[in-house]
């Protein structure tokens, strides 16, 4: 494929992916406040946790959601190395994962992500962070996507309560010529650790496409911050 086309495919299943999820954003909601159900049987060990325990433990509940809102998006694939899901297309295999923040802590999502190494493809020349994901696979030369819907919560005195869900399509590895070390922010351990953080504000669009559609979408806004969710999200000016 040339550059052109593996936007045009970013684009194409980042679409799908909205419309699935859009369609059934009652479902998806619902799903997700399903804790809510036995929340005295759990909250107040949640609550008493360090905050990256808390992270951790909401997004793997949350995962059981997703896992079940794409159980027909395409085959599964068992890789070891590779994203919460991971599925097989005609044409490209597309990893999905699911990342949370805290709504106290912007620097986990105003405009940008955090990726682990096992994520995503992306890394010009002259970084030293780790990746493990290929551009492309071996097998039928099919595409390497990523994409990730992160979840933005607040913690209240009895409930977890989810402020935002945002949905980004990560640049294939081959793109690097096009998006260069402008969508690159450092990680947790600078510029040489595992993976880096998406500074998606900084070229949120398909550069390529006509239109220039974005790469990253509002899948949830809660009412009280539905207004200003571009701004909480880093996209005001883009």
């Amino acid at each position: 494929m040339d550059l052109k086309d593996i936007e045009f495919w970013e684009n194409h299943y980042l679409n799908q992916i909205e419309y699935d999820l859009k369609q059934d954003l009652e479902k998806m909601l619902q799903g997700l406040k399903s804790k809510d159900k036995i929340k005295e049987d759990w909250f107040y060990i949640f609550n008493s946790a360090d905050k990256k325990r808390q992270n951790s433990d909401f997004a793997r509940g949350a995962e059981r959601i997703y896992y079940w809102l794409f159980n027909q998006f395409g085959t599964p694939n068992s890789s070891p190395i590779g994203s919460d899901m991971m599925f097989e297309l005609y044409n490209a295999f597309v990893h999905i994962d699911i990342k949370t923040a805290k709504f106290d802590n912007p620097a986990d999502y105003k405009g940008k992500i955090p990726i682990g190494e096992n994520q995503t493809s992306y890394k010009p020349e002259g970084y030293d962070y780790t990746v493990h994901l290929p551009a492309e696979y071996t097998y039928q030369n099919k595409i390497c996507l990523t994409y990730f819907i992160n979840i933005i919560y607040d913690i209240s005195d009895e409930n977890i309560i989810i402020k935002a869900i945002i949905l980004i399509a990560v640049p294939n590895g081959n793109l690097s010529e096009i998006y260069g070390d402008k969508i690159i922010a450092a990680g947790k351990t600078g510029y040489s650790g595992k993976g880096f953080r998406y500074n998606y504000s900084s070229k949120p669009y398909f550069e390529l496409l006509e239109n220039n559609p974005k790469r990253v979408r509002i899948l949830y806004a809660s009412d009280d911050i539905k207004e200003n969710i571009d701004e909480i999200i880093g996209l005001k000016d883009a």
